[in-house]
C-alpha cells in the first residue's frame, strides 16, 4: 500500500513512553508536532509503553509483572510493524522497543521506509533508575550503535552525541532539545527579600541534586535563601532546608516563574557529558539566571558571565551562587541574555524546522533510489 497524502509527508514516530510524560519525548518530538505539520509533515506518535506499563516500570520489584507487561507491549508493537509501510518515513526516538537487543529494531527497517534515529542522552552508556537497577542489563546500551548503523540518518541533541553517532553513520545532524518560547517566557515576580534558588527535573537526574547537598547545606548556612525543588519525587537532602513541589506538566511554567535563579549541578562523567542542557534552557527561557556545572552541552549553551554562570568546584559553585544572590542587577542582566539565547538558538520552531529538513531529505533520497517508494 502506498502512503496516503501525496502533497504531505506521513511520518510514524516510534517512541518508548506514553505522550505527555517523559521529558525527552515532550521536549523533542511531542512539542515539535504542530510545527512539523506547518512544514508539511504529519508526525503520528506510536508509544511502546502504555500508562500502566510506564507506571509499573518505575516501581521497585514486581519483576514477573514487569516481564509480562513488557511482553504484551512487544507483541502490540510487532503487530503494528507492517503498517509502517503506509508512511513515508519512520522516526525512532531512543528505541522502538523498551529493552532487548536491536533484533526487533531490524524489523522496523524491513518496512522499506527511511528511518531517522533520534536520541538526546548517552543511552549507549548503561544507566537505570533505582527501581530497575537489577534489570539494567536488559537495556542493551550497545544497541545504540546498531541503530545508528541501520538508520538512514541520525539526529542527536548535542555535539558529544554527534561525535559518537558519526562513528557508525556519516549522516548525522545536531538538533538541540528545545523550548516552547511562547509557553515558557519571563513572568512578573513578587518582590521578596528571600531569593529562591530552584531546581527542576526527573527522579533519575535528581540524584545529581542530592549529590550536591553539601554545597546547598553550606549555601543555606551563609545566605537567606529558599531552595525549591520541582520534581516527581521528594528529594533526599538531609540537613538542607527546602520546599518540594510535585511536578506537573500544566504547572511547570508557573513553578519556574517562582525561581530567582536556577541551578543545574552534574558530575563530570560520561552520562552527564551526553545530557542536553534542558534544565538550564527552561530557566533561561523564563528569564531566570542559571548556574550550571561546566560539563557537556552546558558548555555549548552557557557563555560564562554573559548569559549564565559555569562552575566546576564546590568553591566555584558557592562563589557563583552568592554573587547572584547578592546582586539583583546581575540576575536581571544574565536572565535577559539567557532568554535571548533560547529565542535565537533553542526555540522549538527552529529545532522542528531542522528535523523537517532531515526528514524531507531522507524521503527525497529514498524516492531517488526507488521511485516506487514515492
Amino acid at each position: 500500500m502506498r502512503p496516503a497524502a501525496e502533497g504531505r509527508l506521513r511520518v510514524a514516530g516510534l517512541v518508548p513512553y506514553p505522550v505527555g510524560i517523559a521529558p525527552s519525548q515532550r521536549f523533542r518530538l511531542e512539542q515539535w508536532q504542530p510545527h512539523l505539520a506547518a512544514e508539511g509533515i504529519d508526525l503520528e506518535l506510536l508509544p511502546f509503553a502504555d500508562p500502566a506499563l510506564r507506571e509499573l516500570l518505575y516501581r521497585p520489584g514486581h519483576w514477573l509483572r514487569k516481564a509480562a507487561a513488557l511482553s504484551r507491549a512487544t507483541l502490540r508493537r510487532l503487530r503494528r510493524l507492517p503498517a509502517l509501510r503506509d508512511y513515508h518515513a519512520v522516526v525512532v526516538h531512543r528505541a522502538s522497543f523498551l529493552g532487548g537487543p536491536a533484533l526487533l529494531e531490524r524489523l522496523v527497517g524491513r518496512a522499506g521506509r527511511p528511518v531517522v534515529y533520534d536520541f538526546d542522552d548517552a543511552i549507549f552508556r548503561l544507566h537505570a533508575s533505582e527501581a530497575n537497577r537489577a534489570l539494567a542489563w536488559l537495556k542493551f546500551p550497545g544497541k545504540t550503535a546498531t541503530l545508528c548503523r541501520l538508520s538512514a540518518h541520525v539526529v542527536v541533541g548535542n555535539a558529544y552525541l554527534a561525535d559518537y553517532a558519526r562513528r557508525f553513520n556519516e549522516r548525522v545532524t545536531i538538533v538541540p532539545t528545545s523550548v516552547d518560547t511562547d509557553r515558557f517566557r519571563p513572568a512578573p515576580r513578587d518582590a521578596s527579600p528571600t531569593v529562591v534558588v530552584g531546581w527542576t527535573g526527573s527522579s533519575t537526574s535528581q540524584t545529581h541534586l542530592e549529590l550536591f547537598a553539601p554545597v546547598l547545606q553550606a549555601l543555606t548556612a551563609r545566605r537567606s535563601v529558599e531552595l525549591r525543588v520541582v520534581s516527581d519525587r521528594a528529594p533526599a537532602l538531609p540537613g538542607v532546608p527546602h520546599v518540594w513541589v510535585p511536578w506537573t506538566a500544566e504547572d511547570e511554567p508557573s513553578e519556574l516563574a517562582r525561581f530567582d535563579l536556577g541551578i543545574m549541578p552534574m558530575p563530570d562523567d560520561e552520562w552527564s557529558r551526553g545530557k542536553c542542557a534542558l534544565k538550564a534552557l527552561l530557566c533561561m527561557a523564563m528569564g531566570v539566571p542559571t548556574v550550571c556545572s561546566a560539563v557537556g552541552a552546558n558548555l555549548e549553551v552557557i557563555e560564562h558571565g554573559v548569559n549564565g554562570l559555569l562552575a566546576r568546584t564546590p568553591e566555584d559553585w558557592l562563589a557563583a551562587l552568592e554573587r547572584l544572590i547578592d546582586d539583583p542587577s546581575l540576575r536581571a542582566r544574565l536572565g535577559a541574555a539567557g532568554r535571548r539565547t533560547v529565542e535565537e538558538r533553542y526555540s522549538m520552531r527552529r529545532s522542528a524546522r531542522a528535523l523537517a529538513e532531515v526528514i524531507r531529505g531522507e524521503v527525497g533520497r529514498a524516492r531517488s533510489d526507488d521511485p516506487e517508494r514515492a
